[in-house]
């Protein structure tokens, strides 16, 4: 397996995120947080443990009862939880209750952080060229990672480079452009991988590799190459994109696993080849774990069903003989709509009448799965992610311990096949990277003969199935895309089931919730407190 070394295999230890790859001696020296900052700097070992605070930056779907993809139309949130993102559902980013009201502080507050780390690393006397490269390369991967977010979220912001006294009332920093900031972002990406290595000792296994930075740099240069950012339509940029992606594919460096649900649930790094990217639980209390198998297992199960997939969806899963449900020979059956479907449906959904821990889901008024509290709006729960030989309900106190992914490869290969479209057309190596991920479970090839257009609405709708669910990517595309504004300003479906006296069933298609999205939610609002500190930041994003 050759990705080994770029899982993110994230540890809590004496207070610090760290590896296992931390020598046992270490473990008997005081936290970090009770140490000098001169005695850390002049001690190899300790500034190596320093750098691993910067892993605990990433972002984890686990952190809150709802998935990123609750904001989009892929998901519904039930009755009590959808007020804790009303601020998207609303489209008022003002809201006292916005999920991301504090990104902007808290992301200057991890960059200060790293910058300062640089700085001391570029000059200590006590690490060799070595660890200096090394422990670099982990820092740019890690500020560029935050950057990606102000600038994808924000659009135009302040770009800190260096250390910066914690008396900001003197330093006000003007904003630098969106394509000047994804231009560093991209630059700093590469940078870093120039300084990390291919591989690391088995020991110290999930540090970031040259290979994982490259490949988060092609979802940057994608993001910059798309209609939100590339306004100008400059088509050298998609070339970029895909030049950046199709370096990685050439390298080997990851593949698709066999089992499309082995990426989730297998935690063996010696198996999962896919993953590049990953916030890791060890499900120890008191340690890493969360409670997400719970909170999304049907009522019925003992869980809660917070997020439940809709409609629109569940009718974008194509049946398995590569045709949509409305598509003429598909073989579709409105009475028993879910059978013969993708086998990513199966995988990733919960339905009525799905097999679960032993038993039939049962998704119907009035069924095992539908209480009367807090029924999955939709008709549906989610499967993707959930461990079912994991039982919550043994031990309270024990929570699950799968690993949120933020990247893997299978994005890469769609990142590429969207990128190399846009620049050249359907060409032959467009079809290969979406056909890979289709044959890994057994789905037809693409048609041929498609056209540009044809042929990006498939890639659109390839990476809604093989990504569902996944990070934020499902948000972020419709907003790079530039279609937010219209897929997201309308109602999401689900459907009322009733169980027939036959033991059949009857479908009902219903509304489950609403969405607005208009254009100024393209972009976060720079947060109101940050424009009374400093004006430089004027002006406003428009709309707000």
């Amino acid at each position: 397996m050759k990705n080994n070394n770029t899982i993110l295999r994230i540890l809590l230890l004496s207070g610090l995120i760290g590896f296992s790859s931390c020598q046992k001696d270490f473990l008997d020296r005081k936290p970090l947080n009770l140490v000098s900052e001169e005695t850390v700097w002049s001690d190899p070992a300790l500034i190596k443990l320093s750098v691993n605070e910067f892993y605990t930056f990433l972002n984890t779907g686990f952190t809150n009862t709802y998935v990123p993809a609750a904001v989009t139309d892929d998901l519904q949130l039930i009755g009590t939880e959808e007020k804790k993102i009303t601020a998207y559902l609303t489209g008022d980013f003002f809201n006292s209750t916005f999920p991301e009201r504090n990104l902007w502080k808290d992301a200057y507050v991890q960059i200060r952080k790293i910058n300062y780390f640089i700085g001391r690393a570029e000059t200590a006397k006590v690490l060799n060229e070595d660890d200096r490269r090394l422990l670099l390369g982990q820092a740019r991967f890690m500020r560029a990672y935050l950057y990606f977010q102000m600038f994808s979220s924000f659009k135009d912001v302040p770009l800190l480079l260096k250390a910066q006294p914690i008396e900001e009332a003197e330093d006000k920093p003007h904003k630098v452009s969106h394509e000047e900031g994804m231009a560093f972002v991209a630059s700093e990406l590469e940078k870093a991988a120039s300084e990390l290595p291919a591989t690391y000792a088995k020991e110290e296994w999930g540090r970031i590799t040259k290979d994982a930075a490259l490949a988060f740099r092609t979802r940057v240069l994608l993001w910059a190459a798309s209609p939100l950012s590339n306004t100008d339509q400059n088509i050298n940029r998609w070339k970029v994109a895909a030049d950046a992606a199709e370096a990685v594919i050439s390298s080997n460096a990851f593949q698709l696993q066999k089992e499309y649900n082995d990426v989730f649930l297998v935690k063996n790094v010696m198996t999962r080849p896919e993953v590049i990217l990953e916030f890791r639980y060890n499900g120890l209390k008191g340690e890493k774990q969360h409670a997400f198998d719970k909170n999304n297992s049907p009522a019925g199960y003992g869980g809660k069903g917070i997020n439940c997939p809709t409609q629109d969806l569940i009718d974008m899963y194509e049946m398995a003989n590569g045709k949509a449900i409305d598509e003429t020979g598909s073989g579709y059956d409105k009475s028993n709509p879910y059978k013969g479907r993708d086998p990513r449906f199966e995988k990733s959904i919960l339905y009525n009448g799905s097999m679960f821990k032993d038993r039939a889901v049962e998704a119907f008024t009035g069924g095992k799965d539908m209480p009367r509290t807090n029924p999955s709006p939709t008709g549906y729960y989610m499967k993707k992610f959930i461990d079912e030989k994991f039982d919550y309900n043994k031990d309270a106190s024990i929570g699950s311990s799968t690993n949120w992914v933020i990247m893997r490869y299978a994005e890469v290969l769609l990142n590429f096949a969207e990128a190399k479209n846009e620049a050249e057309g359907p060409v032959q190596s467009v079809y290969d990277a979406v056909n890979a991920i289709r044959k890994r479970v057994g789905m037809p090839e693409l048609p041929k003969g498609l056209d540009k257009d044809k042929m990006r609405q498939r890639i659109q709708k390839e990476r809604r199935i093989e990504l569902a669910f996944e990070d934020n990517i499902r948000y972020q595309d419709l907003r790079r895309w530039k279609i937010a504004d219209v897929v997201l300003n309308k109602s999401v479906n689900g459907v009322t089931i009733t169980k027939n006296t036959d033991g059949t069933f009857k479908y009902a298609a219903k509304s489950a919730g609403t969405r607005v999205f208009t254009e100024k939610n393209y972009w976060m609002p720079i947060p109101l407190t940050e424009l009374g500190v400093n004006t430089n930041l004027q002006p406003q994003n428009p709309g707000w």
